[in-house]
């Protein structure tokens, strides 16, 4: 049997393409059609077709996101509509992930939980209000996996703001309003399961070059270049032979009389790609391509030649940028308002994908942290409490997979740069990370994502051929490395 997951796309009524965007980034194998495909598992978005009651009683298995009271023929345990901030997902590890959406809330037994009653006292033992995530109902030979929760939607919602960075520390910045990795998570775990019950593996490519264990890298937002940063960050850079990726924003930097001085400087030994015009969000196509083809003419009459990457002024993403930078063969964009601490991936705009790579980081900002404190009347972090910080950052997204991707301002960050980034280089290194800017972490996951393989499971073995493979890439089974380096080969399963 092929171990491909099939995606129902019907033109005629809405498709987020979240399930899509996802199924790309892992680099599975996947096909979206309206018709019923033979693939032991198919996605859908509100809509159950009629053929999917056959398919799933003849033994399919269907993962249905964002159900309704309309979705199925049957009684589904459907109860009312709600409007809901947070679900709980530690059935797959990720804790609370903030969603910010209205649901169709349905009665029964499944993964995960949310409530319908915020911050109520339990009392008597009972926990009214509370309702699973997803449920598993059988259905002939198979299975149908719903929820009233749109999981796949809410990975292409659009929308910051300020808020808790991490669970691990108290502290804000303007981020995405959804946790789009954590929902991901929890799809990607309700799909490798829904696989392995088949008897059939999760197949994937590893999300980092050359089977690094994980990556660091850190990005500067250049909102002006104060020269003792731009100095101390060239110059650790040199110690722990890694390159920053500056971001530099035409407005705050344009007056600076030492300005191509110090981006010659920083081209000797790191990269500078693009942070706007005017240090705003601009809403339109039109406004967006006007400020990039003036940052354009800015660079050019200075002789400097960015790389084509991208970061939002103020971290704020919207389509038509999305669109603007595709058009203008931009290669990759960090913008922190749409995503954090995610996989790099390929948005999907209304089903259809018309953004560059997109590359999430954390949203730590020791400029947020000293601002903060002089707001309250409190002392400048020291050195030593930022370093602890990044550790705990470090520690956590070892832990969970997740790629070490910082930044900061120069202004900031700078002012600590000696005393605190060869530590974190240092501390990445020994827990087995790898250093690789952004630029080339990015460039990897395009590469990344033109290899080319297909799959069969028989007797228990699972056959894979490449037809196209960049050597930096290694294949997965359940999230796992499982990677011998031919073109053609098995794995017991």
């Amino acid at each position: 049997m092929r171990p491909y997951i099939a995606v129902y796309k019907d033109n005629k009524t809405a498709y987020s393409g979240g399930f899509e965007q996802l199924l790309r980034q892992d680099k599975t194998l996947y096909k979206v059609s309206l018709f019923r495909e033979d693939a032991p598992l198919t996605c859908f978005e509100s809509i159950f077709p009629d053929w999917a009651y056959d398919y799933v009683n003849d033994g399919g298995i269907a993962i249905v996101s964002g159900a309704n009271s309309h979705t199925f023929s049957f009684d589904a345990g459907f109860l009312c509509r709600a409007a809901v901030e947070w679900i709980d997902l530690s059935f797959c590890g990720q804790g609370m992930a903030r969603i910010c959406s209205s649901i169709s809330v349905f009665c029964g037994q499944g993964k995960g939980e949310f409530t319908l009653h915020e911050f109520r006292s339990i009392k008597n033992g009972l926990r009214p209000g509370f309702y699973p995530i997803f449920i598993d109902r059988e259905y002939g030979k198979g299975h149908i996996i719903y929820t009233g929760v749109p999981m796949s939607e809410i990975l292409t919602y659009e929308g910051s703001t300020l808020r808790n960075t991490n669970r691990l520390i108290d502290f804000d910045e303007r981020i995405s309003s959804v946790d789009k990795q954590k929902v991901g998570a929890a799809l990607r775990n309700i799909m490798m399961d829904a696989m392995n019950s088949l008897g059939l593996p999760y197949i994937s490519l590893w999300y980092y070059p050359d089977g690094a264990k994980n990556i660091f890298g850190y990005s500067i937002d250049g909102d002006g270049l104060l020269s003792e940063g731009v100095d101390d960050l060239i110059q650790v850079s040199e110690e722990t032979d890694t390159k920053f990726l500056f971001y530099i924003s035409k407005q705050l930097c344009e007056d600076d009389s030492d300005l191509l001085n110090k981006l010659k400087k920083i081209q000797r030994n790191n990269l500078i790609g693009c942070h706007g015009g005017v240090h705003n969000a601009k809403d339109s196509y039109e406004e967006n391509l006007k400020d990039l083809e003036e940052y354009e003419e800015w660079m050019k009459s200075l002789g400097i030649t960015p790389i084509p990457s991208y970061a939002s002024p103020r971290g704020m993403y919207c389509a038509a940028l999305g669109k603007t930078l595709k058009e203008k063969g931009y290669r990759h964009s960090r913008d922190f308002g749409y995503a954090v601490d995610d996989y790099p991936y390929f948005p999907m705009n209304e089903g259809k994908q018309d953004s560059p790579l997109q590359i999430p980081c954390d949203g730590f900002n020791v400029c947020r942290w000293m601002l903060k404190n002089k707001d309250e009347g409190l002392d400048m972090p020291k050195a030593e409490e930022i370093l602890h910080t990044y550790q705990k950052l470090i520690d956590d997204k070892m832990e969970r997979g997740l790629p070490l991707l910082f930044f900061c301002h120069p202004q900031y960050f700078g002012l600590y740069a000696k005393e605190i980034y060869p530590k974190m280089v240092d501390y990445a290194r020994a827990k087995g990370a790898v250093t690789c800017d952004y630029v080339s972490y990015g460039d990897f996951w395009i590469e990344r994502d033109k290899a080319k393989y297909d799959a069969d499971v028989r007797d228990g073995r699972l056959e894979i051929k490449f037809t196209k493979r960049p050597s930096s890439v290694r294949f997965c089974v359940n999230g796992k490395i499982c990677d011998p380096q031919e073109s053609v080969f098995t794995i017991d399963i």
